[in-house]
This record gives C-alpha cells, sequence and structure tokens, in this order.
C-alpha cells in the first residue's frame, strides 16, 4: 500500500492502471468512506507519465494533485514529482453535483493550467517545452473519449486515439502548437457513438511546430480499431 500520494501516482504508472481493472488496496480508483486518496486519471504523452489524484484532506474538503513521471528505458518510471495541486470546488464522488456543472453537455472544462517541464524532444529549445494540461468533467454515461488531433502535422494514421476513463473528470496534456477535439463517446452493443458536442483543446502557443506522437497507445489510450 502506497505511503503518500506521490507513491500512489508511482504506483498508478508501474500498474498502468485503467478504467476496468479491478480496484485494488495499492491503487483506488475511487473515494469512499475508507479511502482517503485515489487515482482520478492518467495521462501518458512520449514518455513522460502525468496522475490526477483525488484526495480527501485532514480538514474533511477535497483536493487534487498533479504528478509526472519520466519513463526509462526499460520501462520502469522515475519516482513522482508533484506539479501541482489545491481544493476542489466540488465533490468528485458526488454525480449530481458533476451532472448540475454539466447542466446536458457531455463534456465541460474543469481546469487548466501550463508548467514548463524538461521533456528532451528535439523539437524543445534547452529540452524544456511548456506543457498545458486539461481537465475535462465527462457525462456518466460516457464510457470513453474519442481524441482526434487536428494540428497541420497530425499524421492521418496515427490522428485519432481512444481514451479510457477512470473518473467523470479526464486528464489530457498537450505540447506546444498542438490542436485536438474530444469527444464523449457511448459504447453500445452496435458500436460507439458520440455523446453530446465536441470540446476544442490547443496547447501553449510554440515557438515553432514540429511533427509530435499523438497519446502513448499504452495505459488509458488505445487505437479506435481496437
Amino acid at each position: 500500500m502506497p505511503k503518500n500520494l506521490a507513491e500512489l501516482a508511482h504506483a498508478a504508472l508501474t500498474a498502468g492502471h485503467t478504467q476496468g481493472a479491478a480496484t485494488s488496496q495499492a491503487v483506488p480508483n475511487h473515494l469512499d468512506s475508507a479511502t482517503e486518496a485515489a487515482v482520478a486519471d492518467m495521462c501518458i504523452r512520449d514518455g513522460l507519465g502525468f496522475v490526477l489524484l483525488f484526495h480527501r484532506r485532514k480538514d474533511g474538503r477535497f483536493a487534487e494533485e498533479l504528478y509526472f513521471s519520466t519513463r526509462l528505458d526499460d520501462g520502469s518510471w522515475t519516482a513522482t514529482e508533484h506539479l501541482s495541486g489545491g481544493v476542489m470546488g466540488i465533490e468528485p464522488t458526488n454525480a449530481p453535483e458533476i451532472a448540475g456543472i454539466l447542466n446536458g453537455k457531455s463534456l465541460a472544462l474543469f481546469g487548466e493550467s501550463e508548467t514548463e517541464l524538461l521533456t528532451g524532444r528535439p523539437q524543445a529549445d534547452d529540452g524544456y517545452e511548456l506543457l498545458r494540461f486539461y481537465e475535462l468533467l465527462v457525462d456518466k454515461e460516457a464510457s470513453h473519449l474519442d481524441i482526434e488531433k487536428t494540428s497541420s502535422e497530425a499524421d492521418p494514421g496515427r490522428s485519432r486515439i481512444h481514451k479510457s476513463l477512470i473518473s467523470q473528470v479526464a486528464l489530457l496534456a498537450l505540447f506546444p502548437g498542438e490542436r485536438y477535439t474530444i469527444r464523449a463517446m457511448v459504447r453500445r452493443e452496435t458500436g460507439s457513438y458520440p455523446l453530446g458536442e465536441p470540446y476544442e483543446l490547443t496547447g501553449s502557443d510554440p515557438g515553432h511546430v514540429a511533427d509530435s506522437p499523438a497519446w502513448d497507445e499504452d495505459s488509458s489510450m488505445t487505437n479506435p480499431e481496437s
């Protein structure tokens, strides 16, 4: 059992935690009366792993924390580092409260931030890039997100992926210059269908736009054809 939030974030990346996996004591994916912290979502981009955690503070209020790690050549993850966090304006376990904020929409912006990180990518100045993070509230009926890259340099063969949902809050990390169209999807016996209107996301303004891969196709991301 992780001793703190940093260890919980690292355990989530190590386990490749996704929706549908059995909840365990090591990597809980929802808050309840017996759970003080849980994984809300993960996002893995080009060897960088980001984990959004929800937890209950000692004063009883709910808070969120964003951690990140780097994947090593052997597939393991470095110790996670804290990026940001704070008290939440909603109770993440309260579905009616989330529905009230969505107000009939399938997606709604819940949070947005920017952080300069050492990515080590060839197009990064001195190895650093300004990443933009989005948190989206998602309708409880959605089974996954359809994520389509609409940047001018997008590779048609890799421009669309599916992201599984762990909770009703989805975490997405964008590199500079990237643009994505996000759609909440519902899975039926006859296939998957859009739920409500799409949401457009953009990365920070780049010094120059170079080709970059879509989200890793492990963890919470898969090809639509799979």
